[in-house]
């Protein structure tokens, strides 16, 4: 395991070795198809945020736990050799690591998650506090206990940045930590019970979330781009035009580069242009944290963007 000092960002969260199978199409109810390929990678929403986060701002570190087995020790060299701090992954005797099976097709994916140790967690330790106390910026998703994700909150001092999914209720105490909580549109439909359609709608939905207490949302809208909303006003932040080859692990890149430019001084507006940037990347290329493009890339992708809305 690796470490590494004074990370700008901590993410707490969940790991899993994916297996991803690409298919011409994907499984219809009762079908068995036969896969172009099948591929095994470093995965979960929290390992994925966090090499996307260090691939920003070059100081990340991630709390998870992995079963005490091979995948386990897979998961944890793969984040070491990516430059992810790895010095809070704790092994979980008697249970199997998480693992997700990925179907991909046409640009589009499913995937179902065996959480297997990302589900046992105990109260976090001396040291892990320590950490997201002393992070700038700390992430959480809804992959790992709501217990994990409360305390999480509690102790960071910095910004808390809460990725709601997969969708379930968050509770209000948590909500309003998050600076900012951020949602895709299904996600943010569930949170709220309105309809999201596009941008107007969401950002009406997103302004619903910051009267319950939520200090900034951030929705992203696929080809559409992605709102906010936070006290310092509101903005459409659309996308590029590209075309779709894979977009597993999009949406955790866009949670991973926002969070380390908030972490290095940048406000939300400009966060979400850069994490905007990258996950328009991203999606051209086949793979979850292999697609996830370099700080140069990045920049160029900037000059295509179009302006906010």
């Amino acid at each position: 395991m690796t470490s590494s000092p004074a990370p700008l960002v901590v993410v707490v969260g969940s790991v899993n070795l994916d297996v991803v199978t690409e298919l011409d199409h994907l499984p219809r109810p009762g079908q068995t198809l036969i896969a172009r390929s099948v591929r095994r990678n470093v995965g979960g929403k929290g390992a994925n945020q966090a090499v996307a986060a260090q691939i920003t701002c070059g100081a990340a570190s991630f709390v998870g736990r992995v079963g005490d087995d091979a995948d386990g020790r897979e998961l944890v060299a793969e984040l070491d050799r990516r430059g992810v701090a790895t010095d809070l992954v704790e092994k979980v005797q008697g249970e199997p690591s998480g693992a997700a099976y990925i179907a991909v097709a046409d640009g589009q994916n499913t995937i179902v998650v065996a959480a297997g140790a990302n589900s046992v967690w105990g109260a976090l330790s001396d040291e892990e506090s320590t950490a997201i106390e002393a992070a700038p910026v700390v992430v959480c998703q809804l992959e790992i206990p709501d217990a994990v994700i409360a305390a999480a909150a509690e102790r960071c001092t910095g910004r808390f940045v809460l990725n709601a999914a997969p969708a379930r209720p968050v509770a209000d105490s948590v909500l309003r930590r998050c600076n900012p909580v951020i949602v895709n549109e299904n996600e943010l439909a569930d949170l709220t019970g309105r309809a999201v359609d596009g941008p107007d709608s969401a950002l009406t939905a997103a302004r619903e979330l910051r009267a319950r207490g939520a200090l900034g949302v951030v929705a992203t809208l696929g080809a559409a781009g992605a709102i906010w909303v936070d006290a310092d006003g509101h903005g459409h932040q659309r996308s590029p035009r590209v075309e779709v080859v894979d977009s597993t692990g999009a949406g955790d890149q866009f949670v991973g580069a926002l969070a380390a430019r908030l972490a290095v001084g940048h406000g939300l507006a400009s966060a979400v242009r850069w994490a905007t940037a990258a996950a328009s990347v991203s999606v051209q290329s086949v793979g979850t944290v292999d697609s996830y493009p370099d700080v140069d890339a990045i920049d160029a992708a900037l000059d295509r963007l179009p302006p906010e809305a």
